[in-house]
């Protein structure tokens, strides 16, 4: 629980109506209760904001007029909200050690304010740096190092020669550092290439359950500061991300491609290898890219939903374009030829 004063205190945001007033929860506008924050970010949400019965609401200077009840005003609700998620519901913090079942190798380095859960394998010449913490049944391979504050939740990998930086968070089932796909054809086989780049994430990286994060083939694959990746990606050996880039679940991203800085890639996005994506691009969710991206802006791909009715009858016409382009191109030279022979009439 949290009083209005000590909320606006610690968003640094203006409160207007009962300072005293102490909420406990999280809650949609709907839906909200008494003892329940919630917000709105614009005035399409106005109708829902009079008729709410929240104890508080985060909301936008342009809706202070109209709105009843507490208030805290902000320049940007939903930042301001995502803040507040985390001073009413504390994380959830191990108790610093090493847990009995824990297999921890004795070149490893452990600080310790460190938490590892149970059932843990820390690799020979690891390092767990400040308050980090490990969840039950992670591996940590070789000479890999764990940045201060970072959190691996149960169930995670962690291949050889992985730096992750500090304050990051990694959920269950995601795999760091696997062997990057790269196989070279020969007599008739397929022959596999070493792969010895490693990996190196930045701080403040969020990467999402069951993603894979494939090392690099000689240089490392990286991830830059502040990146957070969704559930179940694919990012292949080599692959360059750039600061606080933003990938939604389902995307696929093959080898070498380098994605530029404040990117938003939407979900089932496959991206081909060896492109180059500059900053500041957004890329609809389902869509394909075949080619590098030099500017920035939203690009899209993918077909838009429609009645099954309406699509069986789009992709037949689809099919009938190249009938339809020779037709006209047939047209334009007979017609290019009577306006030829007309000239050379006149001319006579």
């Amino acid at each position: 629980m949290i009083s209005l004063h000590e909320l606006g205190r610690e968003l640094g945001l203006s409160v207007h109506g009962n300072p005293e007033h102490v909420v406990s929860h999280l809650a949609p506008i709907e839906s909200a209760g008494v003892s329940d924050l919630s917000f709105v970010v614009g005035l399409k949400y106005a109708t829902a904001l009079k008729n709410s019965k929240a104890g508080a609401v985060i909301i936008p200077a342009a809706m202070l007029d109209d709105a009843p009840g507490n208030l805290l005003v902000s320049a940007n609700p939903y930042a301001s909200y995502a803040k507040a998620s985390w001073l009413l519901q504390a994380p959830r913090v191990p108790p610093a050690g090493i847990h009995s079942t824990a297999l921890v190798h004795p070149e490893a380095q452990v600080a310790p304010t460190a938490s590892i859960g149970p059932f843990c394998v820390i690799g020979p010449g690891v390092i767990l740096e400040d308050s980090v913490v490990v969840g039950s049944h992670c591996t940590v391979g070789a000479n890999s190092t764990i940045g201060q504050g970072s959190q691996l939740f149960a169930g995670v990998r962690i291949y050889h020669e992985v730096t992750l930086g500090k304050q990051c968070r990694v959920q269950s089932g995601a795999v760091l550092g696997s062997e990057g796909f790269g196989y070279a054809w020969a007599d008739d086989s397929w022959s596999q290439i070493q792969q010895t780049g490693g990996v190196l994430i930045g701080d403040a990286v969020h990467i999402g359950a069951n993603t894979t994060i494939d090392c690099g083939a000689i240089e490392p694959t990286v991830i830059e500061d502040g990146v957070i990746l969704d559930n179940q990606i694919q990012i292949a050996h080599n692959v360059h991300i750039g600061r606080n880039t933003a990938i939604a679940g389902c995307v696929g991203i093959a080898g070498s491609t380098r994605i530029g800085n404040h990117c938003q890639i939407g979900g089932a996005c496959n991206i081909v290898g060896h492109l180059v994506i500059c900053d500041q691009v957004t890329i609809n969710a389902a869509s394909l890219v075949t080619r590098s991206i030099n500017e920035q802006g939203r690009y899209g791909s993918g077909m838009p939903l429609q009645k099954e009715k309406t699509w069986r009858r789009s992709y037949v016409n689809l099919g009938k374009l190249e009938n339809l382009f020779r037709r006209v191109r047939q047209l334009e030279r007979q017609g290019n030829a009577d306006a030829s022979g007309a000239d050379d009439s006149s001319a006579s």
